[in-house]
């Protein structure tokens, strides 16, 4: 059983929330026709560091013990669950909801002709990881960075 106050916990949580969002500017975007505006990708950037950060702030809130490799470990986790959450939802979007979608996805995606309905899942889920990874660590040197108002 996961504790109140967990690592694993917070990013769950955080996770879940960030993937709510990452998925209603999805369908937004696809309702105003804009999906393949590759330029707009940039602010699902900006949905997994709102994610990570919150996911890191609350873990340094309510751990008792809460260390740089568990802030990271956090973020991490959080962009985990947000990445794999997301590439469900694709898998979902691409073989049910929208077949078609795939066919469009290749047409604009600089190798999209390599690119099977599989191999955009699997995209989808190494590039949320792999920028929530980034983030995290990104986070937390700012964390541990000192601030001074005074230079």
């Amino acid at each position: 059983m996961i504790q109140q106050n967990s690592i694993e916990k917070i990013a769950i949580k955080w996770g879940v929330t960030t993937f709510l969002l990452l998925s209603a500017y999805f369908l937004i975007m696809n309702v105003m026709g804009l999906v393949h505006v590759v330029e707009l990708r940039v602010f699902n950037a900006f949905i997994m560091f709102f994610g990570c950060y919150k996911a890191i702030s609350v873990a340094k809130q309510k751990l008792e013990q809460n260390n740089y490799f568990q802030g990271i470990a956090t973020g991490a986790l959080t962009a985990l669950f947000t990445a794999l959450l997301f590439a469900f939802f694709g898998l979902i979007y691409i073989n049910y909801l929208d077949p078609n979608f795939i066919q469009e996805i290749t047409k604009n995606e600089l190798f999209g002709f390599y690119m099977g309905g599989y191999g955009a899942i699997i995209q989808i889920f190494i590039e949320g990881a792999a920028s929530g990874f980034m983030m995290s660590y990104a986070i937390m040197q700012w964390e541990k960075a000192p601030h001074s108002a005074a230079h």
